[in-house]
């Protein structure tokens, strides 16, 4: 069956934790992803904003560990000569379980398929190493840390963004939360020199993000999914996001005369091979 006839005739089911939605709940979708009116708003906001400025550090051939459905190629590809997407196999399956009958739906997302324990990829060969919220997903983060400062050409950077406060998700597969010292020992013990570890967002922000989704979530949900996610209700929560939106609206101005990021949403770090660039 081609594609676009197999999802239209699955729409409104749920594989595992995917929903097969409908043009209509897409389009609404698209617009949520933008609007404060999406409880995940702020969330999404500082994190994209956190990968936005590591943007200007990535230079040559970026490898993207942990790629999923390549988010950020278009903010990275302008700062690189060649993106490669990367993901693992499994991973892709947990959030799609029909993937292997769908796998050319992803083939033009992807560029490889590789373990980031095991990165298919020679010693020295790439210039930037980037991997968004990717390491609490893996039981031993410290393997993968050393596979990837492996594959970084000498003068290379390692770009990561970690979580810090943020809900289960992903579940089985969500292992860990990350403090500033924890990076500083995955970095070194891999060989690398940090150059920076920068908080995303501060107290004030995820304080309104947690509030936001502890509201949905409590309130607006119709079932909990195995994965950690919800299935909100269509008249529970739907009266709810005007109040999520000002919630959100309001702590990210409260950030905004607040300096205390001993609470945030997570971590930005960059780190460097040793050794002098090509």
């Amino acid at each position: 069956m081609p594609l676009e006839a197999h999802q239209q005739s699955r729409v409104g089911e749920r594989s595992g934790a995917v929903h097969y939605p409908s043009r209509w709940s897409k389009s609404v979708r698209h617009w949520q992803k933008v609007s404060p009116f999406n409880p995940y708003w702020l969330d999404r906001r500082c994190l994209r904003h956190s990968v936005e400025a590591l943007a200007p550090e990535a230079s040559g051939v970026l490898l993207d560990v942990g790629s999923s459905e390549t988010p950020y190629r278009e903010i990275f590809e302008r700062h690189v000569r060649h993106y490669v997407g990367m993901e693992y196999p499994p991973a892709v399956l947990d959030k799609q379980p029909d993937m292997w009958d769908l796998l050319y739906n992803v083939h033009h997302l992807l560029n490889l398929l590789g373990d980031g324990r095991r990165i298919p990829i020679r010693t020295n060969s790439v210039d930037t190493v980037l991997c968004t919220e990717v390491l609490e997903h893996v039981p031993d983060p410290m393997p993968m840390v050393h596979e990837m400062a492996r594959v970084l050409k000498p003068g290379g950077k390692l770009l990561v963004t970690v979580p810090f406060v943020q809900p289960l998700h992903e579940l089985p597969s969500d292992f860990h939360r990350f403090t500033p010292p924890a990076l500083h020992h995955y970095a070194e013990e891999a060989g690398l020199v940090v150059e920076s570890i920068v908080p995303r967002g501060n107290f004030a922000s995820a304080c309104g993000a947690m509030l936001s989704q502890w509201i949905i979530r409590t309130i607006g949900t119709k079932t909990h999914q195995t994965d950690g996610s919800v299935v909100l209700s269509r008249w529970r929560s739907v009266p709810l996001l005007p109040f999520t939106a000002i919630i959100q609206a309001g702590f990210l101005l409260a950030s905004k005369f607040t300096h205390d990021d001993t609470v945030c949403h997570g971590y930005s770090l960059i780190a460097v091979k040793p050794g002098e660039a090509d």
